[in-house]
């Protein structure tokens, strides 16, 4: 197909594919004539994957390059690729007591014997909160200030709502990915389910606050 079928059919302008070929997100078409190019249907699907991870998934361009490069490197499994993803995702911002909670973290990870690297974006992001909440609340995880195990039941107490229920939507996640697909396929499947719905379950957490609350307003 033609640079303007590509655009009608992806919804987005000539300029915008160029932009995407020479930041490197979409390869480019074959050369047909000077200045000319076809392009196909991979193209296309590339093209949705990338509006999907920047509109919707709300990464940056940086993360969208970094995630789709993962997703084009046929020597990354899909361990990688999901770390990939998961780096994506994460806020990257970091209380200025992170380091402090690290260790009530990795208790409370341990505990739940979950099986995570110390380089996890989301185990930094988890002793931000932590850190944070501490602030606010008083001594959660403070080692100096309570025992640890009087600090790690409060973390428990905190997080193991949460936890309780994600534990088996993420072993159903990886266990329902198709083992007999194409390695790319597999990838942008793993790519997809971890930026969409992070920002699904977002939305649905927010959805059901909003539902009780007006629930406890009407049996006022």
């Amino acid at each position: 197909m033609r640079m303007a079928d590509l655009t009608s059919r992806a919804g987005v302008s000539s300029a915008t594919v160029k932009w995407y070929i020479r930041i490197g997100l979409l390869p480019r078409g074959e050369s047909t004539a000077r200045n000319q190019a076809r392009y196909d249907e991979r193209h296309l699907h590339r093209i949705r994957l990338i509006r999907a991870l920047l509109e919707v998934g709300g990464l940056t361009v940086e993360q969208t390059q970094q995630v789709l490069a993962a997703v084009d490197d046929p020597e990354r499994g899909a361990a990688d690729v999901a770390a990939a993803a998961h780096a994506a995702v994460s806020r990257r911002v970091a209380h200025q007591h992170t380091a402090e909670a690290l260790p009530a973290v990795d208790r409370y990870l341990a505990a739940r014997k979950w099986t995570v690297g110390e380089s996890s974006p989301a185990r930094a992001d988890l002793a931000a909160v932590l850190a944070a909440l501490r602030l606010l609340s008083g001594p959660i995880g403070n080692d100096d200030a309570s025992p640890a195990a009087d600090a790690d039941a409060d973390i428990a107490r905190l997080l193991d709502p949460y936890a309780d229920a994600l534990e088996p939507l993420a072993r159903s996640e990886v266990a329902g990915l198709p083992p007999a697909v194409h390695r790319g396929e597999l990838a942008e499947r793993i790519v997809l389910g971890t930026v969409l719905m992070d920002q699904a379950i977002s939305a649905l957490r927010r959805l059901a606050q909003e539902n009780a609350f007006t629930a406890a307003a009407d049996r006022k």
